[in-house]
């Protein structure tokens, strides 16, 4: 739903690159920095962490890594999206003193995108490997194996994807504590509606609308080529590796998070949202 925003009195703009080199900044200061005179405004621009430290009234991220940075700390503070992003307006990175300028004006209006929490849970370890390991060699294996801390966040997707080629595995999806479907496949992807734009695409998974409460689900590289996709609640959804035969990684908006195997899933529901603003065209024209 869209809202209306307005950055208060003394504005500060954090702009969050990852990518971008110290000359590159500063001309990124330079330029924000005239826009920001008739305000009273101040710009800083670094890593996510020294920016947030100067408490922004709002957020600019160049690329989307920053972006998907910003959303896994669980900042409340809006964020204005530049360069291309996955499945949701963004401004063109040449066009970001105009867009800064009408977001300082009160022109932009804000938009709230699902964040998924996404942690990766240990299951009892099988019978048969009772009777050959220590209790502590056993802990001491899944603590290897499972070695995502807490719980993640997603902006775009979750997969878990088989990491030796032409091994294919066998995943189970839950949703709601209900069965869905098992399938041998390569991997398995569950999308936001932002994400369901992006990598979930090409393996046709369905396209959701941003007003849309739900994951597109589908497996990646299916051994039957006929497997159905999903759109499921994005509330209480489960991912299982029924059998493997290789490694199975679980990566979080590409970032690979950690190792799942058979007596371990992965749980993902809605964990929050991130605020991002939304400038009209017309004030960028011209």
């Amino acid at each position: 739903m869209d809202a209306a925003w307005s950055a208060g009195d003394l504005p500060v703009v954090g702009v969050v690159d990852r990518e971008a080199d110290p000359s590159d900044a500063s001309e990124t200061v330079e330029d924000l920095e005239s826009v920001l005179a008739d305000t009273d405004g101040t710009v800083v621009t670094g890593g996510l962490d020294a920016v947030l430290a100067a408490e922004p009234s709002v957020l600019v991220t160049v690329d989307e890594a920053a972006l998907s940075a910003v959303a896994r700390a669980g900042v409340e503070t809006p964020v204005l999206p530049v360069g291309p992003v996955t499945g949701m307006e963004s401004v063109d990175r040449d066009r970001l003193p105009d867009a800064v300028g009408a977001t300082l004006e009160g022109c932009a209006v804000q938009r709230s995108r699902p964040v998924f929490g996404v942690s990766l849970e240990s299951g009892s370890t099988p019978e048969t490997e009772l009777d050959t390991e220590s209790e502590t060699d056993r802990t001491d294996s899944r603590t290897d194996r499972n070695d995502i801390d807490g719980v993640e966040r997603a902006l775009f997707d979750v997969m878990l994807v088989t990491e030796e080629p032409a091994r294919i595995s066998e995943y189970g999806v839950r949703s709601r504590d209900a069965s869905v479907a098992t399938f041998r496949a390569d991997g398995v992807v569950a999308a936001t509606p932002a994400g369901s734009h992006g990598y979930a695409s090409a393996v046709d998974a369905p396209s959701l609308s941003a007003g849309v409460d739900a994951a597109a689900v589908a497996p990646i590289g299916p051994f039957v080529t006929q497997t159905r996709r999903w759109v499921l609640p994005n509330d209480d959804l489960a991912f299982t590796v029924e059998r493997e035969e290789s490694d199975v990684t679980l990566v979080v908006d590409g970032r690979a998070v950690g190792t799942v195997s058979v007596d371990s899933r992965v749980a993902v529901s809605l964990a929050g949202t991130l605020p991002t603003l939304v400038v009209p065209d017309a004030r960028l024209e011209g």
